[in-house]
């Protein structure tokens, strides 16, 4: 039977859910994108703030460092370059200038090291806004891209100078560049020393690396990017998933119409067929009754003989149509018991043996041992054999071999009955299968269709195949074990 069109709905079904599953997919793309650049952004904005109080630190360090050095009488330029130095042990330190009231450079260091022009270097590569707020000793906090710079005047003792009181004896300690750098007139015990506006404050400049912030943000990125892939390939398993299910049940809907237009031809075929055998059966009885009787009187041999023989031959094919017609659209429920396959196979065969058409023709039995039972109707099985086999043996035309096989496959067994014929015409490997169709001139048609309708009945299947590396044909006959039944 020909394959019925796939529905037109079908495939803009099948568009429309994957542009379905396109959609939610960069949806959630899109998701994923907007969130990463808002964390790596929240990222950057709290690394830049943690580095910003980590200058802030060093510098109240420094001053902190300063003061106790100072009540200790342990204080000077060369105790202030070594604590600059210390200092840039610390983790995103870049490098660290404490300067002086006209610019001049107290203490420097860079954390690379080894660098002959330490001043120069912790100062090159200035923005003017920084060159401008180190000019005018005002705080600045300023974002650089590869580094964050953090400066502001340097002032260890400015409680005491705002508060306008004389200097503790400890600050007495300080030497002239420390005094310049903190804003104090040499020998001065006050802040500003006495007449004329005091003088500019030292400045301390922290320069500090951002790659931390950078490294951060690219975990951020990398965990976005592992995210997507999960999403990405998820959808992809999800989209596969949905495509087979799809596919499978599209190949279900359309089973199901074959089978629905096959039940619905039957029934039409069915209504045919009986009415057919109420008006045809009785007549050709009747008629091969008729001719039979005239033929007696004849002698065998002459021709009215020969035409009386022909005659009911042709009644006999017509009785044999009609029953195989209500065979196909009456099928019997089958009656389903273990049924030992080599035992069927063997009575068939015997059956057989005595078959004109199977004069001149080898017929090879090659029987795997102890093939399991299966569940199947007897007779129907031998019918599906007989019809089988003799197919093969007309189509050896008295010649060749033919080998009727029987093995087992896990929860299957599979009989093949194999021949040397002209095979089976390209592409007509199911249409043999159809009602009616038939290569033989004198075929009914009816043989293979009812064979593979009894087979399906009983929940098998019955194929056939050309064979390839040589001539014939293969029809094979599944059925299912009793054990995978239970």
């Amino acid at each position: 039977m020909a394959r019925k069109p796939t529905s037109p709905l079908a495939e803009p079904t099948n568009r429309l859910t994957g542009l379905l599953l396109v959609g939610i997919l960069l949806m959630i793309m899109a998701v994923i994108a907007i969130t990463t650049a808002r964390r790596m952004q929240s990222t950057g904005q709290l690394m830049r703030h943690s580095l910003a109080t980590q200058g802030e630190l060093v510098i109240k360090s420094l001053e902190g460092a300063t003061r106790f050095g100072m009540r200790h009488h342990m204080w000077g330029s060369l105790r202030m370059q070594s604590l600059v130095e210390e200092m840039l042990r610390l983790p995103s330190l870049a490098s660290l200038v404490v300067m002086g009231p006209q610019g001049e450079v107290l203490a420097a260091g860079v954390a690379a090291g080894g660098v002959d022009d330490v001043p120069g270097k912790a100062l090159t590569g200035l923005s003017p806004e920084v060159q401008q707020a180190v000019d005018k000793r005002q705080p600045v906090i300023l974002f650089l891209g590869k580094e964050l710079v953090v400066g502001r005047p340097f002032e260890p003792l400015a409680d005491f100078q705002r508060q306008g009181r004389s200097l503790p004896p400890w600050a007495n300690s300080m030497d002239d560049h420390m005094r310049q750098m903190m804003g104090q007139p040499r020998g001065a015990g006050r802040a500003g020393g006495p007449g004329g506006p005091p003088p500019k404050p030292g400045y301390v400049l922290v320069r500090l690396s951002t790659e931390s912030i950078r490294v951060a943000q690219g975990r951020d990125l990398t965990s976005s990017l592992l995210l997507a892939a999960v999403v990405f390939f998820s959808a992809a398993a999800l989209a596969a998933a949905m495509f087979f299910y799809t596919r499978r049940r599209q190949s279900e809907l359309e089973r199901l119409r074959e089978e629905v237009a096959e039940n619905q031809h039957l029934a039409a075929v069915g209504r045919l067929a009986g009415s057919v055998a109420h008006e045809v059966r009785n007549p050709l009885s009747a008629l091969r009754g008729l001719v039979q009787y005239l033929a007696k009187g004849h002698e065998p041999g002459t021709r009215s003989y020969q035409c009386a023989e022909t005659a009911v031959s042709e009644v006999d094919r017509l009785e044999r149509v009609v029953s195989g017609l209500l065979d196909y659209t009456r099928p019997r429920s089958p009656r389903l018991i273990p049924l030992d396959l080599q035992e069927s196979i063997a009575g068939t065969l015997r059956l057989l043996a005595d078959e004109p058409r199977s004069q001149g023709v080898e017929v090879i039995s090659r029987l795997e041992p102890n093939l399991p039972l299966v569940q199947a109707d007897p007779d129907q099985v031998r019918q599906i054999l007989m019809n089988l086999i003799i197919n093969a043996l007309e189509a050896n035309n008295g010649k060749g071999s033919v080998v009727v096989s029987a093995l087992s496959l896990g929860d299957q067994v599979k009989v093949e009955v194999q021949d040397q014929g002209e095979g089976i015409p390209p592409g007509k490997s199911e249409e043999i299968f159809d009602p009616f169709f038939s290569t033989k001139e004198r075929g009914t048609g009816l043989g293979l269709a009812i064979a593979r309708r009894l087979a399906r009945g009983m929940g098998g299947q019955l194929t056939a195949a050309s064979l390839e590396w040589q001539k014939g044909s293969k029809f094979t006959l599944t059925l299912t074990a009793e054990e995978a039944k239970a």
